[in-house]
């Protein structure tokens, strides 16, 4: 377990915390499809499938997959246990294009502002700084599944800068959701809807490369003003919630890839 739960005797971690805000927001949602390197979106995804029957579809092939312990790679053969059927990497975009996914998740070393992925090289094409792996299919992804629905381990402004250099994928990504907060695009850009518990919103602002609006800022009716109404709170997973967590992973594979993980 070292090698994937960076904090073994805590509970509950932001980990959980996204992972529960996620399969809360999936309890409305039919068919969605993860990924690979998607660990964290796996896992919710088996939550949301056992507790209301969202259609799970697994870049490894699977559909609705329930495999004993989640694997650490989303590519791993395992995730095969249990589907009630199999599908092949062609037939995904052809779902996609013909408006059978609802949601896809998405994964990328970078987001920007307006949710533009990042997944191929920072600095110029010529001569780049850091050099990634590329987006897969994302780039033809994005425009055709309802929404996409990103995530990071990670929440710096090299992670979110403002404007990233290279643009790998853009589309319909409606929500991030990162250690600090959750993001949701409104008007063109990605807005802090909901802070997780203990984050305040200067660590938001210090922490990203944007000037971060929050969706709970208002305007007073009349004049200039603003009015700053109470910040929404990302609810810590419930008693219920922890159990389904430690079913469908009891290893604790959602916590790969924090490199630091305070109790919460």
């Amino acid at each position: 377990m070292a090698a994937t739960d960076p904090a073994p005797a805590t509970d509950v971690t932001v980990a959980e915390v996204m992972c529960a805000a996620i399969a809360r927001r999936l309890a409305s949602v039919e068919t969605a499809f993860q990924g690979f390197a998607s660990p964290l979106p796996t896992v919710a995804l088996r939550m949301a499938h056992e507790r209301d029957g969202v259609t799970h579809l697994s870049a490894s092939g699977a559909v609705n997959g329930r495999p004993e312990t989640a694997p650490l790679s989303t590519e791993d053969q395992r995730l095969l246990a249990g589907s009630t059927a199999q599908f092949t990497s062609p037939e995904a975009f052809d779902l996609a294009a013909r408006g059978g996914v609802d949601v896809m998740f998405v994964g990328s070393p970078q987001f920007d502002r307006r949710g533009r992925m990042n997944g191929t090289v920072v600095g110029s094409w010529d001569d780049p700084k850091v050099k990634f792996g590329g987006g897969g299919g994302s780039g033809s992804l994005l425009p055709l599944v309802e929404e996409a629905w990103a995530w990071r381990t990670e929440h710096t402004a090299r992670s979110l800068p403002e404007d990233v250099d290279f643009v790998t994928a853009e589309g319909n990504l409606t929500y991030l959701v990162t250690p600090l907060c959750e993001f949701e695009r409104l008007d063109g850009e990605l807005r802090v809807v909901s802070l997780h518990p203990g984050v305040s919103r200067t660590t938001v602002r210090e922490r990203t490369g944007w000037d971060v609006t929050f969706a709970d800022d208002r305007r007073t009716v009349g004049d200039d003003r603003r009015t700053v109404g109470d910040d929404r709170r990302t609810p810590r997973p419930t008693d219920e919630e922890l159990r389904l967590l430690e079913d469908v992973d009891p290893k604790r594979v959602r916590r790969s890839g924090f490199t630091d993980l305070e109790p919460l």
